[in-house]
């Protein structure tokens, strides 16, 4: 990196640093670069989006109309942008946006917040029930990382009527907090900070709320998920067909790491082939860290080194994920190396196919969250002991210890309370099982791992496997892995 751009990154890190507290709610009011936004591509003034299917603004002013309505009219949602986090030294990590505002308004800068009031307030002039806060533009800045919306523009972009600089947030809120007695907020710095030489630790949710609590006693600070939460687990046509996207990269990412594969090749190798495929069809980042675990690390649950070389005869478990837009898919497929799965790979892999394959057809609209693990532990548990691996059905768990399904969307353990299945809800289905070397069994079983896992949309009739496109039975995986021979 540049010098003069170290020294200009050094600064605009140290001004966006600065813990700016809203009425006492720590805020960061960040600069930086700007990132994919949302609604129709085009030119906006200075500002291109580039990318054709990003939700309309239609779609945002849905979902923040839906909770205007489930606000009571003395109260208020504030929702900020997600911190800018340190890698080491000048470098940060990747920016990534809090998901509450990307979900309600496509913004994808840091330095942003939305503010949301079902009684309105009066704003420049302008009554107004939605304020949004951007960065203003800096030329200075901008030649380094990139062109800002700036207010202005993010009004055209967004749809959103009253867009402020954000460095009147503060002055917007302590109007509004006058007017209410509840506001949902929970954006707040994760956790606690423990300070090394003393232990001493400093809750700052726990300070921001004190501080609030002295310039407004009367005010209620509830979170904001508990209204958000319920909106995202179901999924609008938008969203599905933005998950299937993500998800139809990450089939194409498995498939050609599968077939690229081969003996001797590294750990490293495949992730890499698997992550180039992603950005290839226009994934943004992957959804999590890839896992690609060879032979005894096949049997390491989320297993992220990915450096060991793979031996001939070994099992590769590979789970990987797309992100696109916002919205993650969550993929694993296990396949032997060697093309061909020796007896023992292929009655473990057959005994989670059979597994799977109920636990699918348990995602149906009125059935439980956890009737899929239900399904997959019986027959999970009856096949072990019927190979001989245990005695006793009740100890599946030393070799099936983590549950079957999860829900899925802008995080990879999304958002959801377990209960009542209903069409729209997207979770997994992925039963494994790990068998490491030194277990209690016979030693033909050991650094057997086999996990599959797939995407599932539930409908109003049987369930859809949105990653179903993807090669899934054993022969079908051993025909994928040869073809690339």
């Amino acid at each position: 990196m540049h010098n003069q751009q170290i020294g200009t990154n050094a600064h605009r890190r140290f001004m966006r640093r600065g813990l700016a507290f809203a009425i006492g709610a720590a805020a960061f009011l960040a600069q930086g670069p700007p990132l994919l936004h949302a609604q129709a591509a085009g030119r906006y003034d200075h500002y291109d989006i580039h990318d054709p299917d990003f939700p309309s603004r239609q779609e945002y002013a849905r979902r923040r109309t839906d909770v205007l309505a489930r606000l009571d009219t003395s109260s208020a949602m504030l929702l900020l942008a997600a911190e800018v986090r340190n890698r080491s030294g000048d470098v940060d990590y990747q920016y990534r946006q809090r998901n509450s505002l990307l979900y309600l308004t496509g913004v994808t800068e840091e330095g942003a917040a939305l503010l949301l009031l079902p009684r309105p307030i009066r704003v420049d002039g302008v009554m107004t029930s939605q304020v949004l806060f951007v960065q203003p533009r800096n030329a200075s800045s901008e030649v380094w990382t990139g062109l800002l919306m700036g207010p202005a523009t993010a009004a055209k972009i967004s749809g959103i009527p009253v867009v402020l600089p954000n460095s009147r947030l503060h002055g917007v809120v302590d109007t509004a907090l006058q007017h209410i007695s509840t506001l949902y907020f929970d954006d707040w710095p994760h956790g606690a900070e423990h300070e090394p030489l003393t232990g001493a630790s400093f809750d700052l949710e726990r300070e921001g709320k004190a501080q609030l609590a002295r310039g407004h006693a009367h005010l209620r600070v509830t979170e904001a998920s508990g209204i958000l939460n319920p909106m995202r687990v179901i999924k609008s046509p938008v969203e599905i067909a933005l998950m299937q996207r993500a998800i139809d990269i990450s089939i194409e990412g498995h498939r050609a790491t599968i077939r690229s594969a081969r003996p001797g090749m590294h750990e490293y190798e495949l992730a890499a082939t698997m992550e180039y495929q992603f950005h290839r069809l226009g994934s943004e980042y992957p959804g999590y860290p890839s896992i690609v675990g060879s032979g005894p690390n096949s049997c390491i649950l989320h297993y992220e080194t990915n450096r060991r070389a793979v031996q001939d005869g070994e099992l590769v478990l590979m789970d990987c994920g797309a992100e696109y837009h916002g919205y993650t898919a969550d993929v694993t497929r296990t396949f032997p190396i060697s093309g061909t799965f020796s007896p023992e790979q292929r009655a473990i892999y057959d005994l989670v196919y059979e597994a799977q394959t109920a636990g699918i057809d348990a995602c149906r609209p009125g059935s439980d969250f956890h009737a899929a693990h239900r399904k997959a532990v019986d027959i999970i548990a009856a096949g072990l002991k019927r190979l001989g691996i245990i005695n006793d059905e009740r100890d599946y768990r030393k070799y099936f210890m983590h549950g079957t399904s999860h829900f899925l969307g802008l995080d990879v353990h999304d958002v959801g309370i377990p209960g009542e299945l209903q069409p729209g809800m997207i979770l997994t289905v992925e039963p494994g099982i790990y068998i490491p070397a030194g277990s209690d069994c016979d030693r033909k079983w050991w650094n057997i791992g086999v996990r599959i896992e797939d995407d599932i949309l539930v409908t109003r009739d049987a369930p859809v496997n949105l990653s179903g496109a993807l090669a899934r039975s054993a022969s079908d995986i051993e025909a994928l892995v040869r073809s690339g021979r």
